[in-house]
């Protein structure tokens, strides 16, 4: 019983855990590199769902473009009332390492393609799935005309 136990969270660990990507097709490198930079320096957490809105304290974002990567380290806090609740106060500590992979060179394929990582274990994996669609949501509006 305890193999089958420990089995089974190795395989939700692994499957939980897999690197959100996102690709661009007919976008140029340059800009969809400047529209992460851009997305990952003012962050929007607005939403119709209370339970997603948040107030950023702190957003440091680390820019390596010679590396194609951002290190955002980012503090959110929000104050969350529901019907028939008491009052909620949540915080929220992030790291994330955004990447914008390197053109494959055996490939004629230069779709800009970009990683969204988060280097510490989360518990919750659909808390980072949360935020990397979030910030490619973000990425998307900047690169529409």
């Amino acid at each position: 019983m305890i193999r089958v136990t420990l089995l089974a969270l190795l395989m939700a660990t692994i499957i939980g855990c897999s690197v959100p990507t996102k690709r661009w097709p007919n976008k140029n490198r340059e800009v969809v590199w400047t529209a992460m930079v851009a997305a990952a320096k003012t962050p929007d957490y607005s939403s119709n769902d209370s339970r997603k809105r948040w107030i950023v304290i702190e957003n440091n974002v680390d820019i390596n473009p010679e590396l194609g990567r951002l290190v955002v380290r980012r503090r959110l806090s929000r104050s969350l009332k529901l019907p028939r609740q008491n009052e909620q106060t949540d915080y929220r500590d992030w790291i994330f390492v955004i990447q914008l992979l390197p053109i494959a060179t055996e490939s004629s394929s230069d779709v800009p393609t970009v990683t969204f990582d988060v280097p510490e274990t989360q518990l919750v994996p659909a808390r980072m799935q949360d935020e990397a669609t979030r910030y490619f949501l973000q990425v998307d509006e900047l690169l529409s005309p």
